[in-house]
Order: structure tokens, then C-alpha cells, then sequence
């Protein structure tokens, strides 16, 4: 629930007249100076902590946001986010030298946020008093149109590209354009955001492969890849992990353009920025079994290469990963015969741990895999019991609890154990599972 509120609580101190923010973070690091006289090691946390309480609310932020709406700016931002037109008109002409306000911490116009809120009517107004639609904010590097783009709101899109706004939109710090903001964040599979798209190839933008990807355009795809074959290795940015499109395709959940992206050469043993393999990605077999069997093609010419030359297999953990998602046990055994630090190198119980594959888990433990090793998964040091949470596999974590998983070892990054992070995904019989009984 958040904690903003517009109101400080009853018996509170009174704020002074007109506050701004500027006021506030002075008062903040006064109070600090003050605090630390007698708690030297004290943080400026705890200072905005104790002045936001004195005021009578429940956090820094709730306070800071209070002082905010306070302002000609937070009233302006206020009525354009609420599609208050009337107030937000009222204010302009009461205050025209405001109408390029900026809004912290990322400088966005009142044109952002209005394209978000998919207020049409404020869109009009603000177009009318001159705001330029191609204007970028600071975070993101977007127009309104990004975000316009990004929650659907398609006649807030034709609105901008009527005064003149840019349908490709390159730039934006995601590299995705704004027919990639229309398509390529989860959720945006649904008639709003496909008009959008449409739209935005009505008036001159073309797709790029993620965005076909995402749309599964395989006539698009083939055409994009036919025109620069450099694209079936391009990547997303690094606020992505510069996923490839074959990564993004497991990621989104579609199998048909993973099947195509196979076929049109995509590397099924490519990692992203942080070094996760495409199977890192997927959370069921079906969607990356092209995959798969892609690599264990070329596992197989492996082996044979190797009982031509009477030397040892050469293999890597995806190797091992593919038969076992395949269930080729015997040439699984087979690898290990040859790389047994297969099995105790981490990740591979902790990804079939994360696709919810019992049978490999299994298979896994049997041969003495460790269910409480530590394997860095995107920001975190996590056990495979915190990806069956995660993932809401119980009939994984009975697996991994019967081979000896601690369900105690929490993650380096948010220190919570198994049943936090099933308590957090509300995956209800892993709770049960986990939680002591009284």
C-alpha cells in the first residue's frame, strides 16, 4: 500500500506556511546536525525519518510528496495526472510561465505525464498552450509518446503525431523505440497496444526484432533478419541485460519465434550481459525445446568426435541442462562420466529448479548434486529452493527438501529464506510446506 497521503496525521506539528521543498531539505539536514550531537553515527535516513514523523506522516516520501503537490508544479502535475482539465487550465492561466514545468527526479514535461495518465482532453490543452510532443525527459530519454505508447492509450498517440510527433522515437535509453515501448514490456499483448502499433506503422515507423518478436511477426522477423543478418545477434540494452532476441523470445514466452530464431541461426549457447544462458530464462520446457535440441545436436557430434579420437568429452553445463530438459538420461550420464564438476559446478539444479522440472531435479540429487549451493541469479546469490519459490514449484521444493535442502539460507541481496520468498510470490503450498507448524 503506499505510504503517501495527503493529509499529516491528527496532534501532528503544523508545517509552516507555503513549504516547498527546498525548505525541506534544508530542515533535514539542520535536524541531522541536531541528531547527531547526541547519536554521532546517525544517517540523514533517520533525520528525514524523525522530521517526516513529526509532521505527522508515516515516511520521508509521504511528507516530501505532501510539500510537493504543495507547489504550483505538484498542483499542475496533480490535476494532469488526475485528468483534472478544468483545475489544470485554471492553474495555466493563473500561472502561464509554468506551462514548461518540470517534475523531479527525471524532468518530465506535464505533456509526460498526461500521455501516461491517457488524459486526451489534457493532451489538447497542452498542445494548445505549446508544448512541443517531441520534448525528451531526463530518465528514460523519452517522449510522451514512449509512454503514451507503452500504456495503450492510442488516442493520446494520434493526438501527438498530429502536432507533429516522432512515431520512431530512437534514442530512448531502452534502445526500443516507441513501436518497442508498445509492444515489447509485459502486458502490452492485447488489442490497445496492437492499435498502437498499428498506428505507428500507419504513419512511417517499422518494426525491429524485438518488437516482431514480441507480436510474433515471423514474416517480419524473416524480413529484418533477410535485410541486416546482424540482427539475429543484436541486443537489448543493458537495462535488459542485453538479452538477445533469442533470450527475449524464451523471456516473452513464444515458442513459434523461438523455433524461427533456431532456424535463422540464433546461437542457442549465447549468454546476456550477465553471463545467463537462454534456459536461465525459460520457466517451462516447451517454449525453449527448440533449443534444446539444438544443443544437444551438437553435443552428440561431440561425443562421437571424441570416441573417434580416444579422448574425453567436452562439455558444458547447457550440454548436461539440454539432455536432461530432453530426458536423454543416458547421454546425461554419459557427460558427467567425463565433467563431473558438472554436478558440482551451481545452476544446474538451481535452473530446473526454476522451470519447475521435478524429474531432473531428481535425477540430479541422486547423483549428488548440492540442493543448498549459492548461484548468482540476476542480482542475488540464491539456492534452488528459492527459485522453486519463486517460480511456485512445490512439487520441486518436496524434491529438493527430501535430498536435504535448508530452506534457512537466505539470498545475498533481500536476506530472506525460502518461505520469505514464497510468502512474497503468495505461492500458498510452498508456505505450507516450509512454515513450522504450531
Amino acid at each position: 500500500m503506499p505510504d503517501q497521503t495527503s493529509q499529516s496525521r491528527p496532534g501532528a506539528q503544523a508545517l509552516p506556511e507555503n513549504p516547498n521543498l527546498e525548505w525541506l531539505r534544508k530542515e533535514a539536514k539542520r535536524h541531522l546536525d541536531s541528531l547527531r550531537q547526541s547519536t554521532p553515527d546517525a544517517k540523514l535516513a533517520d533525520a528525514q525519518f524523525e522530521l517526516a514523523t513529526r509532521y505527522g506522516f508515516p515516511s520521508w516520501r509521504a511528507l516530501k510528496s505532501h510539500i510537493d503537490s504543495l507547489s504550483i508544479t505538484g498542483q499542475l502535475f496533480d490535476a494532469t495526472r488526475d485528468c483534472k482539465v478544468d483545475t489544470l487550465r485554471a492553474l495555466l492561466d493563473a500561472h502561464p510561465a509554468h506551462i514548461g514545468a518540470r517534475k523531479e527526479p527525471y524532468q518530465w514535461t506535464l505533456l509526460h505525464a498526461a500521455a501516461e495518465a491517457g488524459c486526451v482532453e489534457a493532451i489538447d490543452l497542452l498542445l494548445a498552450r505549446g508544448l512541443d510532443a517531441n520534448t525528451r525527459e531526463a530518465g528514460d530519454k523519452t517522449y510522451a509518446m514512449h509512454w503514451a505508447a507503452a500504456a495503450g492509450h492510442v488516442e493520446v498517440v494520434r493526438r501527438l503525431i498530429e502536432a507533429g510527433g516522432d512515431v520512431v522515437g530512437a534514442g530512448d535509453d531502452h534502445e526500443l523505440g516507441v513501436i518497442g515501448w508498445a509492444s515489447c514490456w509485459e502486458g502490452c499483448d492485447d488489442d490497445a497496444h496492437r492499435a498502437v502499433v498499428d498506428t505507428l506503422l500507419a504513419h512511417g515507423a517499422t518494426h525491429h526484432i524485438f518488437s516482431a518478436i514480441a507480436m510474433n511477426l515471423a514474416d517480419e522477423v524473416r524480413r529484418i533478419v533477410k535485410e541486416n543478418s546482424a540482427a539475429i545477434n543484436q541486443r537489448l540494452s543493458r537495462n535488459e541485460n542485453n538479452q538477445t532476441p533469442l533470450h527475449f523470445a524464451v523471456r516473452f514466452n513464444r515458442p513459434e519465434m523461438v523455433t524461427l530464431l533456431i532456424d535463422l541461426g540464433a546461437d542457442p549457447l549465447a549468454v546476456d550481459g550477465g553471463g545467463q544462458s537462454v534456459a536461465s530464462y525459460g520457466t517451462k520446457k516447451s517454449v525453449d525445446e527448440p533449443v534444446m535440441n539444438r544443443i544437444r545436436t551438437m553435443i552428440l557430434a561431440e561425443i562421437s568426435s571424441a570416441e573417434r579420437g580416444k579422448r574425453a568429452i567436452r562439455a558444458e553445463l547447457m550440454d548436461l541442462l539440454a539432455c536432461l530438459s530432453l530426458r536423454d538420461w543416458e547421454t546425461a550420464d554419459l557427460l558427467l562420466k567425463d565433467n563431473a564438476a558438472l554436478l558440482t559446478t551451481p545452476g544446474a539444479l538451481h535452473i530446473m529448479a526454476k522451470r519447475g522440472d521435478t524429474e531432473s531435479i531428481r535425477w540430479l540429487l541422486d547423483r549428488g548434486a548440492d540442493p543448498n549451493a549459492l548461484w548468482t541469479h540476476w542480482d542475488a546469490d540464491v539456492t534452488p529452493l528459492h527459485l522453486a519459490s519463486w517460480g511456485c514449484s512445490p512439487d520441486v521444493a518436496r524434491a529438493l527438501l527430501e535430498g536435504g535442502a535448508n530452506p534457512a539460507i537466505h539470498d545475498s541481496r533481500h536476506n530472506g529464506g525460502a518461505l520469505d520468498w514464497a510468502e512474497h510470490f503468495g505461492c500458498i503450498e510452498i508456505v505450507r510446506l516450509l512454515k513450522p507448524e504450531k
